[in-house]
């Protein structure tokens, strides 16, 4: 245990300075849009702090809680998670709907409930896994039930649509059956199930297969992919330096909606390779402290939970 608060500090130092980096970045590529659309330059830097100071408070309050009753709750928990992602299917916001917002709330503050299934579903297989680990070799009675649990919230994701959580959810819920104990062929039976379950989605699906498009070969549409293109300009531009912080012409409303999914680009724009393999070197030394916490947890549930959320 107290290995475990020993690496604990790292990972939450890392946390902070990539929240960090993240602010800077907001603000230094929404800048221009923001004064354009609203008239102030520190438009969404305000809203992503508010953001920030709301998970720093719910990350401080959910530390307090002991670990055994998030795997006493987390069928509850995951049973909340499942409805949010119908609720979102029905009353989701934006062209894909992924998000859900509160009524009377004008702070632009919204939730991806895909998000929230994430923790609910590492949380929902430490704990089954522990507490059904004589059974879960068996398919039929250990492994078949929580497989038709993380299917049917990887088809909810999917059809939000939002195959890329899914698939990237899908692997981490194979990752915490393996280390927990699952037989490999039955993984393997599984992810195959799983991969025809992705060429179904593409196959059907018009916005998933312009996605994969986009992709695999972005200038092959210029048109319809010109924000992907856009964000590989940024970020092949800036060379090995960068061009300094706040000085990115993508910004300049090349890049529409810049300082949300194509944030990196500005990086790596105003930041250059060495921004760019700095912020991915924190993401590998946290995924390192993550799964030596894991390790030195002392219980299998603590393993688990750990593997998961570094996963």
């Amino acid at each position: 245990m107290v290995a475990v608060q020993r690496d604990s500090m790292p990972v939450l130092l890392i946390c902070l300075i990539l929240v960090g980096i993240g602010l800077v970045m907001v603000y230094s590529s929404s800048s221009v849009l923001a004064t354009v659309r609203f008239g102030d330059s520190s438009l969404f830097l305000k809203k992503q702090s508010i953001r920030v100071l709301i998970g720093v408070a719910l990350m401080l309050g959910f530390a307090q809680v002991p670990m055994h009753w998030w795997g006493r709750f987390s069928r509850l928990i995951m049973l909340l998670a499942f409805f949010s992602l119908l609720l979102v299917l029905a009353w989701g916001q934006g062209p894909a709907q992924r998000w859900l917002s509160f009524p009377g709330v004008s702070l632009g503050i919204a939730v991806q409930p895909s998000e929230f299934a994430k923790l609910a579903m590492v949380l929902y297989l430490a704990d089954v896994l522990v507490r059904k680990r004589d059974d879960i070799h068996r398919f039929r009675r250990g492994l078949l039930p929580r497989l038709l649990v993380v299917a049917c919230v990887l088809v909810l994701i999917a059809l939000q649509p939002d195959l890329g959580t899914a698939i990237a959810l899908g692997l981490i819920a194979l990752v915490m059956l393996w280390v927990g104990g699952v037989r490999l062929q039955h993984l393997a039976g599984a992810g195959l199930v799983a991969s025809l379950g992705i060429a179904l989605s593409l196959a059907t699906s018009r916005y998933q297969m312009q996605r994969l498009r986009s992709f695999v070969d972005p200038e092959g549409d210029p048109d319809g992919y010109y924000q992907v293109l856009q964000s590989l300009y940024g970020l092949g531009s800036g060379g090995f330096f960068g061009v300094g912080l706040g000085n990115s012409m993508q910004k300049e409303q090349y890049l529409p909606e810049p300082h949300t999914d194509f944030v990196f680009a500005f990086v790596g724009e105003e930041f250059g390779l060495v921004g760019t393999m700095a912020v991915l070197a924190l993401f590998a030394a946290f995924a390192f402290y993550g799964l030596r916490i894991g390790r030195e947890a002392g219980d299998a549930h603590g393993y688990l939970v750990a593997t998961g959320i570094t996963a």
